[in-house]
């Protein structure tokens, strides 16, 4: 199987080990994550923003196939028990696949928005161990061990340590996929990697007296790939992941399902997202039957219901008006901008305040990743903020995004009434 991709070009997946992801790609449960945006509410301000959690899955596979064979040129380098063999080659490439199999619709919006709603992890783990579903059949067919090693593997699990890093860790091939494929896709240069340089200069390294081999290195040729990786998360969160406008778009999300909870029942909603909503019990075949175009035409629905609050919330969305935002300092009480918002509300009669918020959020530049060490060519170990001055000072840095969200025809109110705060 050859697919033409324009994050990586082309990319491949052929007989041996390989032929399990031809065998996953042909899965309900993958092709479902055609109709599952990656970035969710993104497109609202990204155009380009478009693309499905269905490429990226394929992406990561491949970044893994990479992966895979650089440890292969390393395996002399390495304990018996470090190498990988067809086997868990196998296991390692479906685990990158499906690690996203999970997602409900819009992605990471849906999951941080909708009331009770379950992270995708655990819808991963539950589509993974359902004997009722293709996934699990597919790898079951291969071994019948296969669903709950690569559901572990998924997780961080795996008597491999490197290999667990390399799926569930700080730099692994679901962010190495992600970063450039989300700053492709939206026009934003800011998530580039060099992902060519990065393999080559990865090294595989047992501390004396452990008994973990830890990702590396060569510090030599490989550091700067590194920094280029943490610079490239923090620029897309700033960027892309927080940017303004998606944030407020997020606000109007969270109110239309805010007063959903309260329409009894939740009108023209799909059954797996109603029972979410009232905190009941929700099958893997219900879950796996919503997607993004179920959501838009639910939404479509919303915006012209009877409900006016709904109506209205639905329509500012699907429309796109969205809500306007105004910076406030990092230390500016939000409680107090809150109160101030909800004063300016009820004083335009726009109540109840579905139509306000503050939203803050704080992201470390750099979280510190104690598996990941630089290797000297004078056989010298270092830890990652020993070795960069650069990632050195990102670690004593935060960005805080810090914004009041309001409808855009009270600018004027807002910004006389939040000056001292911004």
């Amino acid at each position: 199987m050859i697919l033409r991709d324009p994050v990586h070009g082309l990319i491949s997946f052929g007989p041996g080990t390989e032929r399990i992801v031809v065998r996953l790609l042909e899965s309900r449960e993958v092709q479902r994550l055609r109709r599952i945006r990656a970035l969710g509410l993104a497109p609202l301000v990204f155009p380009g923003g478009e693309h499905s959690r269905f490429a990226h899955a394929v992406g990561a596979a491949h970044v893994m196939k990479r992966y895979l064979a650089r440890v292969r040129t390393l395996a002399h380098e390495l304990d018996e028990r470090d190498r990988i063999d067809e086997d868990t080659e196998r296991v390692a490439l479906a685990a990158a696949l499906l690690h996203d199999v999970g997602h409900g619709p819009y992605s990471h919006t849906f999951e941080a928005i909708v009331p009770h709603a379950l992270p995708h992890e655990n819808w991963t783990s539950r589509i993974l161990l359902d004997p009722d579903t293709d996934v699990h059949r597919t790898l079951a067919e291969f071994d019948a061990s296969m669903p709950n090693r690569v559901e572990r593997l998924i997780h961080g699990q795996s008597p491999i340590a490197h290999l667990a890093r390399a799926v569930s860790g700080t730099f692994d091939v679901d962010r190495c996929d992600y970063l450039m494929r989300d700053s492709h896709m939206t026009g934003v240069r800011y998530g580039l990697l060099d992902l060519d340089w990065l393999l080559a200069s990865l090294r595989l390294y047992r501390p004396v007296g452990s008994t973990t081999t830890v990702l590396a290195v060569d510090g030599e040729k490989g550091l700067t790939a590194v920094e280029q990786f943490f610079l490239a998360r923090l620029y897309m969160y700033r960027q892309v992941y927080l940017h303004k406008a998606l944030r407020a778009a997020e606000v109007l999300f969270r109110a239309i399902f805010r007063r959903l909870t309260e329409l009894v029942p939740p009108p023209n909603t799909p059954p797996a997202l109603a029972a979410t909503l009232r905190g009941d019990a929700v099958s893997t075949s219900d879950y796996l039957a919503l997607d993004d175009p179920a959501l838009d035409v639910a939404l479509a629905q919303w915006a012209d219901h009877d409900d006016a609050i709904l109506r209205s919330l639905a329509g500012r969305l699907r429309d796109r008006r969205l809500l306007k935002t105004v910076v406030l300092r990092p230390d500016a009480s939000s409680e107090q901008a809150h109160s101030r918002l909800m004063t300016i509300l009820r004083e335009a009669g726009m109540t109840p305040s579905y139509l306000v918020a503050v939203d803050r959020v704080e992201v470390d530049a750099y979280t510190d990743d104690d598996a990941l060490v630089v290797l000297r060519g004078s056989g010298r170990v270092q830890h990652l903020l020993d070795a960069s001055p650069l990632l050195r000072g990102l670690s004593r840095e935060s960005f805080v995004h810090h914004r009041a969200v309001f409808p855009p025809e009270l600018r004027s109110q807002v910004t006389a009434a939040l000056a001292d705060l911004t």
